[in-house]
């Protein structure tokens, strides 16, 4: 794939819609839905039940508009990213204890290592936790693993599993408590030195992954997959590669918490229920921008899943109540507000459907920023999507060699 010219045409078609994409729906309302062109809500708010459900999944029903229509068509073929094929199954005392989440990504990483890390004797994995990773590696391709994790008690549990499977011709597995950070670390920056090392991050979360990039330059075999992009830090985390320098895109916290949206596609049930949560959410904030306007944007906060069952007024006593506030309404008066505002939290629900559609694009903008600064570093690289979304919704998956795939 040419990374280069890939972010460069994801760039030209994000970089005019940033003001949609950049900021908080909700924080900014009503400003920030003036952001999105007439003819776009105008569609939305055309759609029945199933038309938003379609839409939710970024499909468009219908006759929308010329600029809605190109603009998800271009961002769909940019984000079209080579799929993994193949799995290696594991048998059932391999997976005991295991979530079928974790077996799920076990058997697809365990699957692209093979035959891309012949050269490989050594590997260390950032993040371990229990060792499940490193432990199926060493007993599979026969390395000396290195789990890094800081969570002794997690290390402990690694152990002790090894201890119950242990194999007749023993592990070479060995634990590390420390956290892998930015600088001179003495006790592990070797272990990411060599040809003949492997350096793996399975859901590395916010700017861990950048450690790992940075301290893996000198491997002869990197993979990594992100996560908790929201936790990244713009320009610090963002852009990471001359190219992409070249080529910023206005990330914002807000946009950085978008590109972690789930993926899959939600039954009726859910979706159903994804809209009754945004409807008591957004009912709620403008009640308080009403009642409270000296306070700005007020989160509500998480609330019981019940409450989202019942009436709006039991759901909004109980968020007032926990933020010390009274409205000096009654539940009648709160359910009546409710049924006020009603055109207005649909016009919320829409823009929200318009704007996740730029989500995975600029997941994929992140993605190839960090795969143009391993290839600056020297790496033939990758960009694959390696996991079922509807299980493992960060599923793009960084895979760099010193070495042509398949020596």
């Amino acid at each position: 794939m040419d990374f280069q010219a890939r972010l460069e045409a994801l760039t030209h078609q994000l970089q005019p819609w940033s003001p949609l994409w950049s900021r908080s729906i909700l924080q900014g309302w009503p400003g920030s839905g003036a952001a999105y062109p007439e003819e776009w809500l105008a569609y939305a708010r055309s759609l029945d039940e199933a038309g938003e459900r379609r839409l939710d999944q970024g499909a468009l029903v219908g006759v929308p508009p010329p600029s809605l229509h190109a603009l998800l068509g271009a961002l769909q073929e940019l984000t079209a990213l080579p799929w993994h094929e193949g799995l290696h199954a594991l048998t059932v005392a391999e997976t005991q204890g295991l979530s079928a989440k974790k077996t799920h990504e076990l058997e697809r990483v365990l699957a692209l290592l093979a035959p891309r890390t012949r050269f490989i004797h050594h590997a260390v994995d950032i993040g371990g936790g229990m060792g499940h990773l490193a432990r199926l590696c060493a007993r599979t391709f026969g390395w000396t693993f290195h789990s890094i994790d800081r969570d002794a008690a997690l290390q402990d549990k690694g152990r002790r599993w090894l201890t119950k499977t242990h194999p007749p011709g023993g592990d070479t597995l060995c634990f590390i408590q420390a956290s892998v950070e930015d600088g001179l670390q003495p006790r592990i920056d070797p272990l990411f030195h060599g040809r003949d090392r492997a350096s793996i991050g399975l859901h590395t979360c916010g700017p861990l992954a950048l450690t790992q990039l940075r301290k893996s330059q000198g491997a002869g075999f990197v993979l990594n997959i992100g996560c908790c992009y929201d936790k990244l830090e713009a320009p610090r985390d963002y852009p990471v590669s001359r190219f992409g320098s070249a080529h910023p895109l206005p990330f914002t916290p807000h946009a950085l918490a978008l590109t972690t949206r789930g993926r899959h596609h939600k039954t009726e049930v859910e979706f159903a229920r994804m809209k009754q949560v945004y409807a008591w959410r957004f009912a709620f904030d403008l009640l308080s921008r009403q009642r409270f306007p000296e306070r700005g944007f007020v989160r509500a906060g998480d609330a019981p899943r019940t409450l989202y069952d019942g009436r709006f007024a039991v759901y909004a006593r109980d968020r007032l109540e926990r933020l010390g506030l009274d409205a000096g309404m009654t539940d009648a008066e709160l359910d009546a507000f409710e049924v006020s505002v009603r055109v207005e939290t649909r016009d919320l629900l829409l823009c929200h459907l318009l704007r996740d559609r730029f989500a995975r694009a600029l997941e994929v903008v992140l993605l190839l920023d960090r795969a143009l600064l391993l290839e600056e570093l020297g790496f033939q690289v990758e960009l694959l999507q390696l996991f079922d979304p509807r299980l493992s919704p960060r599923n793009l998956a960084l895979v760099a060699s010193c070495h042509t795939v398949g020596d």
